[in-house]
């Protein structure tokens, strides 16, 4: 077997920052009274456009059993038996208001056509919904495929020519009873020929696999909004806000849950004064800085959501006096996680700084430059601290709205990302302290980093940030001189921690035990297994960029948890829904653990001259990274012959598998 020394590699390099800025116009949901609330007289049109979760088509005949939902078309076409093929679409409609009242129209949008001039005349669509909402999209076949609902409509052919649009109007009383049941909407859209008997047509359209985003289907809404004074701020966006309007006048768990946690801790706020300290230095200091910094947040979220009350100023003054008393006395200090406390303050006076006077505005801005000033010299670290460095400076270059900061933090951010996660998902922290809890740790600070970027970037960059792969993965713990390879994304970080949050009973992991930090012997969890439980505080603040698996952590570890249990995830629940990536490949290494050179492949039969084409140097594969949802499968010899082994899972070294430096030919499937 082949010793772990390194191999000249390549580096793929990409661009973080590119790949995260968005392009998706916010969306307004409707206000509705509720006592204490000014109702808004003004309404405006707004609009948004939803990816489905799901696409597909479907064939019958000899094809009847084979799915396509990974295809980058949706086919529809109008045949003999044996070569028909009809198109199945599912949306997750929970960023739509409850009230289908406010909605105006909707219609799905799909980027093809008829692919014959001549077939166009003859040629229609027709749609309907499906009994059945939960298909999977890699399972559907044409034997699986749900039966037809209700018939919703026909569209005429269209000739397809460069990016050629054919509308389906989905009628607003069918969004309103998936808005009542399941949130759900699930779409079938079939050829047929107008004239019985006359030739068969094809028609085929882009579908969410396609490289183009702006070709994907989309599900356009168009709905009356309420004129509330929403602006621009780090906590939420202006969908998650009329949401929440909408929320408070319908739902008695959000009228509790704001009450509790956000009115009557704004009230008691409003009795205290000032505590600030010089900088933190004890135990007390730190109590202060928490203490108030939760204070100046209580106090602005509570303006912010009833801005109409007659006493929301007194809101506004008493946190800007908070403010104003610190910016007067405190300073920075270069323990970078102690500096996270400061966090509440700085996402607080996002919520009013367009309301407070110029002066007191200047010397809060003052305030938080001189920290951004500090933070910026401060050492470069690869774990935990550099993270909440990098969230600590991303929200006051926002906050001061310094185009300059933005992209210096933007960059340093970048930098970090693309070493932060090896292949598998795990973090440098994990692998530094041999611990989940840090992994956790710094997870709790990502999630806010992402949510900043959405807030002010756009929805659509979430696909991006968690499915960016680290692209200078070197394992500083074991040879920070190796060649730099391709990593992990955050994606990948969840994935590696989720069968020991999710079934732990089988997944055990005793924190600690390697950690290249002596202290952490002493630890009271030293040498115990992993316990998710105390992790809900990362939980909450990462469901700001995947919600649905961080909803799925929450309830195992507490059974009885909903959408109204904690604040930060109320709010953050209203956050976009994660895409799949659709550009996942498998990657190999020459070298464990996942380094020295390396190659991604796709889906793909590959023998042992396709390889050689591509690079691969024979019998010399000793890492392979799989995402979720691929099979590989690898050979002895050449031509699929001789001993081999199906893998599902990465697998970090594959002489645990007996299969080090064995593989002449492989072949990839996607399950």
């Amino acid at each position: 077997m082949r010793k772990t020394a390194c191999k000249f590699g390549f580096i793929v390099v990409l661009s973080i920052m590119t790949a995260m800025i968005g392009c998706h116009k916010d969306v307004f949901q409707k206000e509705a009274s509720l006592s204490g609330l000014k109702k808004m007289a003004s309404t405006t049109q707004e609009e948004i456009n939803l990816v489905p979760v799901a696409d597909a088509y479907v064939q019958d005949g000899t094809s009847a059993n084979t799915n396509y939902g990974s295809n980058t078309s949706l086919i529809a076409k109008d045949d003999a038996l044996g070569y028909r093929r009809e198109i199945y679409l599912r949306f997750d409609l929970t960023t739509l208001p409850n009230d289908g009242s406010a909605i105006q129209s909707a219609r799905i949008e799909l980027v093809g056509g008829v692919s014959n001039t001549a077939d166009t005349a003859n040629a229609k669509w027709i749609y309907y919904t499906t009994t059945e909402k939960d298909w999977g999209e890699k399972a559907i076949t044409w034997n699986s495929a749900p039966s037809v609902g209700t018939k919703l409509g026909e569209v005429n052919g269209k000739f397809k020519v460069n990016n050629s649009v054919v509308y389906f109007d989905i009628p607003v009383a069918v969004l309103q009873g998936a808005l009542n049941s399941d949130r759900k909407l699930s779409i079938k859209i079939v050829a047929q020929r107008k004239t019985a008997g006359s030739t068969s047509f094809y028609s085929d359209f882009q579908s969410k696999e396609a490289q183009s985003v702006e070709a994907r289907p989309k599900l356009k809404v168009n709905y009356t909004a309420s004129g509330s004074e929403y602006y621009s701020n780090l906590v939420m966006d202006k969908i998650t806000f009329d949401s929440i309007q909408y929320d408070l006048a319908t739902s008695a768990q959000a009228q509790a849950l704001i009450n509790s946690q956000v009115t009557s801790k704004a009230n008691e706020a409003l009795n205290y004064s000032p505590n600030p300290v010089t900088k933190i230095s004890d135990a007390d200091g730190k109590n202060r800085v928490q203490t108030d910094a939760a204070r100046v947040y209580s106090l602005a979220l509570q303006y912010f959501l009833f801005q109409g009350n007659t006493n929301a100023q007194e809101y506004v003054d008493k946190a800007k006096a908070f403010l104003i008393s610190w910016a007067a006395v405190n300073v920075a200090i270069s323990q970078t996680p102690d500096e996270s406390m400061y966090l509440p303050f700085f996402t607080g006076y996002s919520l009013i700084r367009d309301r407070i006077d110029a002066n007191s505005r200047t010397t809060i801005d003052n305030w938080l430059k001189t920290r951004y000033n500090f933070y910026k010299v401060q050492s470069v670290r690869t774990n935990n601290w550099e993270t909440i460095r990098n969230l600590l400076m991303l929200d006051i270059a926002y906050i001061l709205n310094d185009v300059l900061l933005i992209n210096q933090v933007t960059t340093d951010f970048s930098t970090h990302h693309n070493k932060n996660y090896r292949a598998d998902g795990a973090s440098v922290d994990f692998l530094g302290r041999d611990a989940f809890a840090y992994h956790v740790y710094d997870l709790e600070f990502i999630g806010q980093i992402g949510r900043t970027f959405y807030i002010k970037r756009g929805r659509n960059m979430v696909d991006s940030l968690v499915n960016h792969r680290a692209t200078k993965w070197v394992n500083l713990r074991i040879n920070p001189n190796d060649t730099p390879v391709l990593g992990g994304s955050i994606a990948d970080a969840i994935s590696f921690m989720a069968p020991y949050v999710m079934d732990p009973a089988n997944n055990v992991h005793l924190e600690f035990v390697n950690t290249e930090w002596a202290p952490d012997k002493n630890r009271a969890d030293y040498n115990k297994p992993f316990s998710a439980g105390g992790s809900s505080f990362a939980f909450v603040q990462m469901a700001a960029i995947m919600k649905n698996d961080m909803f799925a952590f929450l309830k195992k570890v507490n059974p009885s948890f909903t959408r109204y249990t904690d604040l930060r995830y109320y709010i953050n629940s209203f956050g976009p829904s994660l895409n799949t990536s659709s550009s996942a490949n498998v990657t190999l290494y020459g070298d464990i653990p996942f380094k020295g050179w390396y190659k991604q492949l796709n889906a793909g039969i590959y023998n042992f001259d396709d390889l050689t084409a591509l690079g691969v140097v024979n019998d010399q594969l000793s890492s392979i990274s799989i995402p979720k949802g691929f099979k590989v499968t690898l050979y002895e010899n050449g031509n699929f012959t001789g001993s081999s082994v199906s893998l599902t899972d990465h697998t970090i070294d594959l002489s645990k598998v007996n299969f080090n430096d064995k593989t002449s030919s492989l072949v990839i499937e996607k399950l």
